[in-house]
């Protein structure tokens, strides 16, 4: 899409807030009544958590969008900067529960997720001392084995809950480790095991207002239906769901074209060498901005509609393709690292397959001096 003003940088992700949008409603209608949470964490897995969180609240009340989920309480600060006013949920780096923390938490009304007792104790001892409470959802392991509080510690979670009455419970949650296998055995576990949790709870007088463990695969998948909330993260930004819209595009400016005779090497160390005349041009993108070196001599990008592999090392600042295939592409053209182009799309799983990793990693893994640029919003 040439012709755009901020396309003078060597590199860009395109963010396209309309299909985020477009996401979320597809999302909303699988959850059977629950509300979502979005989740942010990561700079909103790469794509700018001020300006999805802003998209994302400007939504109707109706759509179903219940809050944000954030991984620590840095993120969950940023977040309510941004302007929203949902909820918002602090999912780890819980640690020491002290007054700032207290007041913090307080002033950008943010809710924490207690993962562990001694935490839980720091907690109610701080709420006792100062006559204060604290609104929480509690994470219990029901057989992922992170966070959470664990089956055999239910007795002395109930005994801390019992003797503070400031800690308000709001919310039990557990996680899935392998939601994409809704059938398999450790789902079947982890979802005995979070219900026997949860009940042994209400039976003891704890009856919270949300219940939640489906994350975006389970919510998929239909695993544990009497879940009031969800929480979707990769599959809102439209990844490894084929019914749903990747939201990021990354392109990479063509610096320059040469053409290479049979023998010449490319890049640090000549770990391409012409084996034949090659037509190669050179992008403004390198590992400094995420795009990985293991990509070298693997990864295709796109000109043109047409796939062009990546010859010789990526740099920090600069990658070389074979563009044989496409000689009329010039340095007022751009490549496309991640997204479509015509009828050809790179997926975040390919490159992932490449360097042996996910999806999750190669989105959280560009880089801030990548600037992002919001479409449709």
């Amino acid at each position: 899409m040439p012709g755009r003003p901020w396309q003078v940088r060597q590199t860009a992700l395109e963010i396209d807030l309309g299909l985020l949008k477009q996401n979320f409603k597809r999302l909303a209608t699988r959850a059977r009544g629950s509300e979502l949470i979005a989740l942010l964490k990561s700079d909103a897995y790469g794509h700018s958590h001020r300006e999805v969180s802003l998209a994302l609240e400007s939504l109707p009340v109706s759509a179903g969008l219940h809050g944000y989920g954030v991984a620590n309480v840095e993120e969950g600060i940023e977040v309510r900067r941004s302007g929203v006013q949902r909820p918002i949920y602090v999912f780890s780096g819980i640690q020491n529960y002290n007054l700032e923390l207290h007041r913090c938490l307080k002033t950008c009304d943010l809710t924490p997720v207690i993962s562990s007792l001694p935490v839980l104790r720091k907690l109610a001892d701080f709420l006792s001392a100062q006559e204060a409470e604290r609104t929480v959802h509690i994470k219990l392991n029901s057989g992922m084995n992170r966070l959470g509080i664990d089956p055999g510690e239910v007795k002395d979670c109930l005994k801390i809950l019992r003797s503070c009455p400031g800690i308000r419970v709001e919310g039990l949650l557990s996680h899935f480790a392998s939601a994409e296998n809704p059938r398999g055995k450790q789902s079947r576990v982890q979802l005995k095991n979070f219900r026997g949790m949860v009940e042994q709870l209400r039976l003891s007088g704890i009856t919270p207002q949300f219940v939640h463990m489906a994350n975006s695969s389970g919510l998929q998948s239909g695993l544990f239906p009497e879940g009031n909330l969800a929480r979707v993260g990769v599959h809102l930004y439209g990844l490894d769901a084929p019914d749903l819209k990747p939201v990021a595009r990354w392109t990479a400016q063509v610096y320059q074209v040469r053409n290479l005779n049979k023998g010449d090497g490319v890049g640090y160390g000549a770990r391409f060498r012409a084996k034949q005349k090659v037509k190669m041009a050179v992008l403004g993108v390198g590992y400094a901005d995420g795009y990985r070196r293991a990509f070298s001599n693997k990864a295709d990008v796109l000109l043109k509609g047409k796939r062009c592999r990546v010859i010789g090392s990526i740099s920090m600042d600069l990658t070389a393709v074979d563009i044989s295939s496409v000689p009329s592409v010039t340095a007022e053209d751009r490549a496309v690292l991640l997204g479509a182009d015509g009828r050809e799309r790179i997926t975040a799983r390919e490159l992932a397959d490449h360097i042996d990793t996910i999806s999750y990693e190669i989105l959280t893994g560009i880089s801030p001096r990548v600037p992002r640029v919001f479409v449709n919003g």
